[in-house]
């Protein structure tokens, strides 16, 4: 296991604590029987650097399956092929390699087990796939069969060819899922983007975490429209809510953009001012690797030589793409990174660079992941853009958002919120 590959958590780990491992973790133990116990010296958050047992890293909760034995798990029929991968595995000597041709609609495995009670628990795996930008992924819970599903969801784009952790957020429930007798779990892999080509992708550390009581809700605005002051902030303001804002520094105050008296207004009142490196028409990945540097280090410095040094621990990826370079530099000048993930994030976060948001307009959907997060203990990451325009979401129903989001049981919370907690 690389430092390129896989970083240590340190930061919301270690604000987090160790969490709790009792109740259904207890009983996963007995499940997967091996010995979980982290390495002498270490601690449970993975805040000394070690990594945990097996080579894994130590992060949050208990894994319920490293991939070291692929011989309960079977692929689908007409679900490509698994193999053992041993080319750079996430930890240990192996991780479960999913390949499908470019004729095959996915690839996908299945694993039966003896009534896993997953109730409380919030997920997340190991990822590693190559030859595309994006790819698709679902977690399905049958519990206590097909007909009753828990499905966990997460859109990828980027980086490829290097391992992220997928925090899964809950995507769709089909039926009644009893999570207290989990019969089966299904992980599939889909092209997105891209249908042609094949799929190839590695997949490790499957884990389970104590889900936090109260879920959480953040509202990300990008494009750093005058109408996120105009329109939203003193809207959120009575709420009590504060946001964030993507910031292009050399955007501000022009046209219709924020003027830097505006940012200050709202960092004043809570709000975090991210970084957002302005790339055009362009990727971040389609620069030289210097460039790439350059452009994340000076939306930084500017963000701090402006006063707003918390906002600045923040990242919102240009154009959603997170090439392996841009990821490693994002890890050495940012704490948290954000970009397009189509639902709930998991929590506790084991991966703070691969927080997804989803559209934060699109009415019926939107408020189904809210209600998820209330739920299962997630976090929605809301994305705006324009507001009040026909190309964005009107007043009337952006405040229709902020009503539905008063109704649930959820915090909301700023970026920085996130990585304190």
């Amino acid at each position: 296991m690389t430092n390129r590959n896989r970083r240590s958590f340190v930061t919301t780990v270690a604000a987090a604590g160790t969490l709790g491992l009792s109740g259904c973790l207890s009983q996963l133990r007995e499940w997967r029987g091996n010995d979980t116990s982290s390495p002498a010296g270490s601690t449970p958050n993975g805040d000394d650097g070690q990594s945990g047992t097996d080579g894994l890293p130590a992060l949050p909760g208990e894994s319920i399956d490293d991939f070291e034995s692929l011989n309960d798990w079977i692929a689908m029929i007409d679900g490509g092929t698994l193999e053992a991968g041993t080319d750079d595995p996430y930890g240990g000597s192996q991780s479960a390699r999913l390949t499908a041709s470019e004729d095959t609609e996915h690839a996908a495995i299945y694993k039966a087990v003896d009534g896993l009670d997953l109730r409380g628990s919030n997920l997340s795996l190991a990822v590693k796939f190559t030859g595309r930008e994006q790819l698709r992924l679902s977690l399905e819970l049958f519990a206590p069969n097909s007909r009753n599903a828990y499905v966990l969801q997460r859109t990828l784009i980027g980086p490829s060819d290097r391992w992220v952790r997928v925090d899964f957020g809950t995507g769709q429930i089909e039926g009644e899922p009893d999570l207290t007798d989990v019969s089966e779990i299904r992980l599939t892999a889909r092209r997105r983007g891209d249908t042609s080509g094949s799929i190839d992708c590695q997949v490790d550390d499957l884990r389970v975490v104590d889900r936090p009581a109260t879920g959480k809700v953040m509202l990300l605005f990008d494009g750093m429209f005058e109408s996120h002051y105009a329109e939203a902030f003193e809207r959120m303001d009575t709420y009590g809510y504060a946001g964030v804002e993507a910031v292009m520094p050399e955007a501000v105050g022009q046209g219709d953009r924020l003027t830097i008296d505006r940012l200050e207004e709202l960092s004043d009142a809570g709000w975090d001012m991210a970084a957002r490196p302005r790339t055009g028409a362009h990727f971040l990945h389609e620069y030289p690797s210097k460039e790439q540097a350059r452009m994340i280090r000076d939306t930084k410095l500017y963000l701090e030589s402006r006063g707003f040094e918390d906002g600045a621990k923040h990242f919102i990826t240009p154009r959603n793409v997170l090439s392996p370079t841009a990821r490693d530099l994002v890890e050495e000048h940012h704490e948290q990174a954000f970009r397009f993930g189509g639902g709930p994030n998991g929590l506790a976060l084991t991966d703070p660079y691969n927080v997804g948001f989803f559209a934060g307009g699109a009415g019926d959907e939107t408020k189904t992941y809210v209600d998820y997060a209330a739920k299962y203990g997630q976090l929605a990451v809301l994305q705006f853009d324009y507001i009040g325009t026909e190309d964005g979401i009107s007043e009337r129903e952006f405040e229709r958002v902020l009503e539905y989001i008063d109704g649930q049981n959820v915090e909301v919370v700023s970026a920085t919120d996130l990585l304190e907690s």
